[in-house]
């Protein structure tokens, strides 16, 4: 077995390895892409890919486009069903959680579906609390507070 290995998405056009991989109950389309690289620009937003030798494994990224200031969004993760259960996902969200803290977030925000269970245990094991939030009802938004 091959190690894996995590590295920050340094070009845009590398974002295109997500495209049709399946998160949770959806598949990353063209919409999602596009969002990934309009925040990709943003000043502190760090975009992960752990990849198993050519093999994709695991997406996460985080951006500082919240509608509150000073908070952090996870807009996205994706652990390839091949390699869930084997603490990618933990990794992974744990570095992106790292970054933020490093640039002096006053929180981080992430949303899920009601129905995606392994997100929201991810998300408690973080120490994320439930959120009401007023302009999402989709799923469930979690807040993770730093200060």
């Amino acid at each position: 077995m091959k190690q894996i290995m995590y590295s920050k998405i340094e070009d845009v056009d590398d974002i295109e390895v997500l495209r049709g991989k399946p998160s949770f109950n959806y598949v990353l389309d063209d919409e999602t892409i596009k969002l990934l690289k309009k925040n990709f620009f943003l000043e502190k937003s760090l975009y992960i890919l752990a990849k198993e030798g050519n093999t994709f494994v695991a997406f996460c990224s985080i951006d500082n486009d919240w509608r509150e200031d000073g908070y952090f969004f996870i807009r996205e993760i994706v652990v390839d069903q091949n390699f869930q259960k084997q603490h990618v996902g933990h990794t992974i969200m744990n570095m992106c959680i790292e970054h933020a803290k490093k640039e002096g977030t006053k929180g981080i925000v992430t949303e899920t579906d009601f129905k995606n269970i392994p997100m929201q245990k991810l998300c408690e094991k973080f120490g994320f609390k439930s959120w009401d939030n007023p302009e999402w009802k989709q799923g469930i938004t979690y807040k993770l507070e730093c200060n």
